[in-house]
C-alpha cells in the first residue's frame, strides 16, 4: 500500500489531477497538504512534482495555492506534462478567480501550449468545446488585460 506523499507523486506524473484531489480529500484537504509538503521541503527534490502540483492547483481553481506557489517562485509554465501548463488549465477549466490572480501577478498570457494555444487560445477552443460559464468573463479579461488576439480569431 502506497502513501499519501507516493501516490500524490504518481498522480502528478500522470496528470490525475481531479483524481489527486479526490484522494487527498477534497479541494480544502488538497490545500493543506500541498502546502504542508511544500513548507516541510518535500517537493525539494522533486521539481517536475512541484511545476505539476502548481499546474494542478490552477486547473482544479485552487488559486491560493497557486499563489502560494508562485510567491514561492515556481515558474507557472514549468508543468506542462499534460500539453497544458497550469495558465492554460485555468482559462480551459473556466477558473476566473485563478485567472485574475495571474493577470494580477503579471505572468506572461503569450506563452504557448504543445497545440500552439496561449491562454486567451485555449479559453476560445474551450468556450467553443468545453463550455464553462465563466470563460466568456475569463476571454473579456484576458483581452482587457492585454492578451493577444490573433487576426481573424473574430
Amino acid at each position: 500500500m502506497s502513501d499519501a506523499w507516493t501516490e500524490t507523486l504518481r498522480h502528478l506524473d500522470e496528470g490525475n489531477f481531479t483524481a489527486l484531489q479526490d484522494d487527498l480529500g477534497g479541494p480544502e484537504a488538497f490545500d493543506r497538504r500541498i502546502s504542508e509538503w511544500f513548507a516541510a521541503g518535500r517537493f525539494d527534490g522533486e521539481p517536475e512534482a512541484l511545476a505539476e502540483a502548481l499546474s494542478c492547483a490552477m486547473m482544479l481553481g485552487r488559486t491560493e495555492t497557486a499563489r502560494r506557489l508562485l510567491d514561492n517562485g515556481v515558474d507557472p509554465y514549468a508543468g506542462i506534462k499534460t500539453g497544458l501548463a497550469g495558465p492554460h488549465w485555468a482559462a480551459s477549466s473556466g477558473r476566473l478567480e485563478t485567472v485574475g490572480m495571474l493577470i494580477e501577478k503579471n505572468i506572461s498570457m503569450e506563452v504557448k501550449n504543445i497545440y500552439g494555444g496561449t491562454m486567451l487560445g485555449q479559453a476560445l477552443w474551450s468556450a467553443r468545446f468545453e463550455h464553462r460559464d465563466a470563460h466568456a468573463d475569463i476571454v473579456e479579461r484576458l483581452i482587457a488585460a492585454g492578451a493577444y488576439v490573433e487576426p481573424g480569431t473574430v
